[in-house]
This record gives structure tokens, sequence and C-alpha cells, in this order.
């Protein structure tokens, strides 16, 4: 069963494409020790199921758990990365009908990345080692990334991001649309699209800016927070 979660969470962002450089207008200062937890409930004609992330502020910087949970798959994910957003490693393992098939590993150095995925039942490797002289985006950093930005109406952003299903670099464009209220919430409404395809989804503008609400056009399916 093929999951697309876009980078869900996780994308998002001021009046013009930012680009790698600009790295201190991501703000991740509302980010504590104590893990902050959000529960979303999915449905889809393929099944529904609950999609939960954790993030959190250690002595090296940030720390970020997501797990995905349907009927007869399951995919966690685990990240580390600086305070100001530059991704140092990430895991992540795809487990389908209770047999693992995919598990990733990538480490970032300070001009490259090196990301190794198996594929079970063969044992097959795919292995690579990518320049990264401008900032890219990590898979890990997808439900995180959007709640870190100065969100507006009709802000533009692309990224450089890493597609961990063939090992390459892909752009990442979020294009905020507008304002909407989802479940008594004011939100950002935004169009994302990465190596996932193409997504519609609702960040809280007060606040930690939360994501609300995600749509998933090919897929049919809706994720919500559980407030």
């Amino acid at each position: 069963m093929k999951i697309k979660l876009s980078a869900c969470a996780a994308l998002i962002l001021a009046a013009s494409a930012l680009r790698a450089a600009e790295l201190s207008s991501f703000n991740t200062a509302w980010i504590t020790a104590k893990p902050e937890v959000l529960t979303y409930r999915s449905k889809a004609r393929q099944g529904d199921g609950l999609y939960q992330v954790s993030v959190s502020r250690t002595k090296s910087g940030i720390e970020l758990y997501m797990n995905i949970i349907t009927p007869g798959f399951t995919k966690s994910v685990w990240g580390t990365m600086t305070t100001n957003m530059q991704p140092r490693e990430s895991k992540s393992r795809i487990i389908v009908s209770g047999q693992l098939t995919m598990t990733t590993d990538c480490s970032y150095q300070r001009d490259s990345l090196h990301i190794a995925t198996v594929m079970s039942p063969n044992e097959r490797i795919m292995e690579n080692t990518l320049s990264n002289a401008n900032f890219v985006v990590d898979f890990s950093q997808a439900p995180l990334l959007a709640r870190t930005l100065p969100l507006k109406a009709g802000a533009d952003f692309e990224f450089i991001s890493l597609n961990p299903q063939n090992n390459s670099l892909v752009p990442l464009k979020i294009h905020v649309v507008g304002e909407e209220m989802i479940q008594k919430i004011a939100c950002y409404k935004i169009q994302g699209s990465d190596f996932e395809g193409e997504a519609t989804y609702w960040i809280e503008k007060a606040g930690h800016h939360r994501v609300i609400r995600i749509e998933q056009a090919d897929t049919s399916r809706i994720t919500e927070l559980i407030l």
C-alpha cells in the first residue's frame, strides 16, 4: 500500500521564494525540551489510520519522530537538525503486511549528504552521495517545516528537498493561497508539492502554527488534527 502524507505536514512559507542561505527566517524558538505530540486521524479509500508527530528541543538541536499507521502499513521516521533547521541525520522504516520492506538512513556533512536505502526481501541496496552546497530539506523535516516560517497570504516558497524513494534532490514548492476557518481555527490555506505529490493543507495562523488538516486528491485522503 502506498501512503502519501505530503511533506505534511510540512511544508511552507514570505513574499518571494525563500532560498537556502536565508536560514535566519526559520523560527524554532517555540520548541521546548518537553515533547509536543500531535495526533491526526486520516480517512481514505485504502483505509483509515492514525498519524502522530513528536518534536522537542535537545542539547544539540531539534529532534522529531513521526509514525503513520494504517491497516497493513506502518511508517516510522526519526530526524535530528540544528535549531536553524539544518538537517544532521534521519532514518525511516516502512513495514507492509508485517514485513520490513524499506529502510532509509541519511547523514549530512558540510557540503554533502549520504543516503542509503535497503529494499526487502532481496536486500537490494540503493546508495548515493549528493552535493548539498545549499540548504536541503530532509524528508524527516516535512511535518515541521511549515510551522517554522513566516506565512502570509500570497507567499510563495521553493526549496531543494531529498526524495528518499530514488535518492535524488527535487523541488519542494509551497504557495499560500489564502485564509480559511477549519475546526473553528483561523488557518492559512496552502497548496504544496514535493516528491510525494500535491496536497492542500491548512496551517494554524496563531500559536505554534499547527497543521490542522491535509487533503490529498489523488488518494482521496483527508487527515485532521485530533483536538
